[in-house]
């Protein structure tokens, strides 16, 4: 459990220290002299919900990837905690409805794993569980508000 609450502490850490980053630099430009602000170099606001799915999609993909590609049984150079978030966001923004367990046999570990990483999300904040009126024995799966800013943020931010 500790592993889990580590990885996670890891995202937490690189998302807090990039939207540090990001804040720093639009501080520079801020704080010109000029009455005419600098243009941008690029246009981050204006990025649609469209461009932030393929962006997520293509992220995931490349993680997927290189875990494929690099993982030999080690599971050094998986993301586990990453990759469940960034499919959760992703259906979030396509406006799908994912279940807990979809997304945990979507990452490609053992299901007891995935569980217990969605569960110290959802205790972090990161993810939100809510039942499916329908049929109690479901539970979907959301980012929370502030994780999904910040994941936007990020995106926004890729070239």
């Amino acid at each position: 459990m500790d592993e889990v609450r580590y990885e996670i502490a890891a995202i937490k850490s690189v998302l807090e220290q990039a939207t540090e980053k990001m804040e720093a630099l639009n501080g520079l430009f801020g704080s010109s002299d000029s009455e005419e602000p600098p243009a941008p170099l690029v246009s981050i606001n204006n990025i649609d919900t469209t461009e932030l799915v393929r962006r997520a999609e293509k992220l995931l993909k490349w993680s997927q990837f290189k875990t494929n590609m690099l993982n030999f049984g080690s599971g050094l150079f998986a993301d586990s905690c990453w990759n469940m978030c960034l499919d959760t966001y992703i259906c979030d923004l396509k406006g799908k409805e994912i279940t807990v367990s979809s997304i945990a046999h979507g990452s490609g570990i053992p299901m007891t794993t995935a569980m217990r990483y969605i569960n110290v999300m959802v205790e972090e904040g990161l993810l939100v569980k809510s039942p499916n009126p329908s049929d109690n024995r479901m539970i979907f799966l959301s980012t929370s508000a502030a994780c999904k800013d910040k994941i936007s943020t990020l995106l926004r931010h890729l070239d």
